[in-house]
């Protein structure tokens, strides 16, 4: 359907590392530089245990990234994933001031009735489930339902048919699917799929942190934005997954 993908910088929790993501300040510098690097939209994943829910310090981070980086960028929030109903309300009521594009688990996801409800007290769309069981069935049961505006699915989910089974049931009923995490398989279906998928999540991503230094067994990297922020699917046998000069030269 298509050969590239706009991607968007997902970066690491919060944290208590000075200099890292620590303060809403630093996640301020860290999206500009991830801008300043050409990604087009940047989702902030706040801070999770460990540390304390706190939904308000969760806001200031967000207002911090939207003052820095501007109206023009899309940007989206994965959030403490055991918030009560008020906690992410409150939340979301906030990004919604904020002009943020999508918002992600701010709740456990075992209780489909708390996103219903707070899928009808918000404009921003709720993007899930992500993290619970049950396959491409349970994601139906997240449409119908109405706890979700936008799907949320990855290959870890049972496999690329089962994404793909996913991405038809989506499709019939018009709604979008996001993938969950990057990798060749995300990236090839992504550019399978004739309904958004609006973005490739590349990271996670963190100031201290080489991300392009991980995995030296790849010998060419599908990662790489171009200038407008987007990947190109390899066009290699197979998934384009290219391991064999760090296999032949690591042999023992």
């Amino acid at each position: 359907f298509r050969d590239r993908v706009p991607a968007y910088a997902s970066t690491m929790c919060g944290d208590d590392i000075p200099g890292g993501l620590d303060t809403p300040e630093h996640y301020a510098d860290f999206a500009e530089q991830c801008v300043e690097q050409g990604y087009r939209a940047v989702k902030l994943h706040t801070w999770m245990p460990p540390y304390s829910a706190d939904p308000r310090r969760d806001l200031s981070a967000c207002a911090a990234v939207r003052e820095r980086v501007g109206p023009d960028i899309a940007l989206m929030v994965d959030a403490h994933h055991n918030y009560t109903r008020q906690q992410a309300l409150y939340l979301g009521q906030g990004l919604e001031e904020l002009g943020y594009h999508w918002y992600e688990e701010p709740m456990y996801e075992g209780s489909m009735s708390s996103y219903i409800w707070l899928q009808q007290q918000l404009h921003i769309p709720l993007v899930g489930p992500e993290t619970i069981g049950g396959l491409f069935h349970m994601r139906a049961e997240w449409i119908v339902n109405r706890a979700t505006d936008i799907c949320r699915y990855s290959p870890g989910h049972g496999g690329i048919t089962a994404m793909m089974k996913c991405v038809h049931l989506c499709e019939a009923l018009n709604v979008g699917l996001e993938a969950h995490g990057g990798g060749h398989a995300t990236l090839q279906v992504l550019c399978a799929m004739g309904i958004p998928g609006e973005y490739y999540e590349l990271g996670l991503l963190h100031p201290h942190y080489d991300y392009f230094a991980y995995s030296p067994f790849l010998n060419t990297r599908i990662d790489r934005i171009d200038v407008e922020g987007c990947l190109h699917a390899p066009e290699g046998p197979g998934l384009g997954l290219d391991l064999w000069d760090y296999i032949n030269s690591h042999r023992v």
